[in-house]
């Protein structure tokens, strides 16, 4: 097909494993200047008696080997990997990565970790090291990604990134069970900006919140920590700064789309309507100077497509207007 390969090694204790049922041993190189992950994969489709035969992939029991590979370019289905270099040691029934890189969505991504197939569902465990990737490659064209932070799609920028994950494999195939995953996630955003008129949600909240404009907030150096476990994902409270204004957030949202979010906002007074504005002009500058902020909370339920947002400015507005009357009685 599209692959060519250049393959030498050692294969150890042949004659041991085909007479004595004994361990195959082998340590090999591997170069290639293109990999297409569907050359080795099967175009024909299986009868139904084949169908039924179909049993889980497997990696065999015997094989006791090594294989330092590199490769200019791996095409996987819609993903096209450069500079792809690592180690696969195999045993035990299960394949260990090591010291995997690649070059990919506009930086790069490094991965450890293992496969193992020796119980009836296969299991996986991988640490990922993203840096500087284009965040809306990344979480636009892996589905898994896609369910760990759907929001990160509508941010443009790069993102440094460290990722723990593990979970269950489809036995045919070995693709992760999205719904088995656990693990967290730890990220700083670089050079972002936000894209809210691509987004349902900022666009819902912007008409909420309208003394922010979604499309000037600085997200540069943010940090964010989530985990995730039961399709449930859950992000820590973090800060952000709009201009004067300060910002709380933290929450869950699950695989489903699902978001349960809250917001925390330390509103400087003056954005709060012409009538609070007025008041606080007539008070004296140091009772004006105790008028500084006002703290203003939101809710976000519902869907990302079909988010359900509440927010407390309209009582927090008649709350400092009462106080502020009071004050100039």
């Amino acid at each position: 097909g599209k692959s060519d390969l250049a393959v030498n090694g050692v294969l150890e204790n042949f004659y041991g494993f085909v007479f004595k049922n004994q361990e195959l041993k082998g340590n090999f190189n591997l170069n290639s200047n293109q990999l297409a992950v569907s050359d080795f994969m099967t175009t024909e489709t299986p009868s139904k008696t084949e169908a039924k035969k179909s049993e889980a992939m497997k990696t065999p029991a015997f094989l006791n080997c090594s294989l330092t590979a590199k490769a200019n370019t791996v095409l996987y289905d819609n993903l096209t990997l450069k500079n792809v270099s690592g180690k696969i040691i195999i045993k035990d029934q299960k394949a260990t990565l090591e010291n995997g890189k690649t070059d990919i969505f506009g930086g790069s991504i490094a991965f450890n970790g293992d496969i193992s197939t020796k119980e009836k569902t296969p299991k996986f465990n991988m640490d990922l090291g993203l840096n500087t990737v284009d965040i809306m490659q990344t979480f636009t064209q892996l589905d898994m990604m896609k369910k760990i932070a759907p929001i990160a799609g509508i941010i443009n920028g790069k993102l440094n990134s460290k990722i723990k994950l593990s979970g269950n494999l489809n036995p045919t195939e070995l693709t992760p069970q999205l719904n088995t995953l656990t693990g967290d996630l730890f990220g700083q955003l670089l050079s972002t900006t936000v894209n809210s008129s691509n987004s349902t949600l900022l666009s819902a909240l912007d008409d909420k919140l309208n003394f922010i404009d979604l499309k000037k907030l600085n997200l540069n150096d943010l940090k964010t920590a989530v985990t995730f476990k039961d399709v449930k994902v859950t992000v820590k409270p973090f800060d952000l700064k709009y201009q004067d204004i300060k910002v709380n957030i933290g929450g869950t949202h699950g695989f489903d789309q699902s978001m349960s979010y809250n917001l925390k906002l330390d509103v400087p007074a003056k954005y709060l309507g012409t009538e609070a504005n007025n008041l606080i002009a007539k008070l004296s500058p140091a009772d004006a100077k105790k008028v500084e902020s006002v703290p203003v909370n939101a809710t976000i339920g519902g869907s990302f497509t079909t988010p359900k947002i509440t927010t407390d400015v309209k009582q927090a507005t008649t709350n400092l207007v009462n106080n502020l009357v009071k004050q100039q009685k």
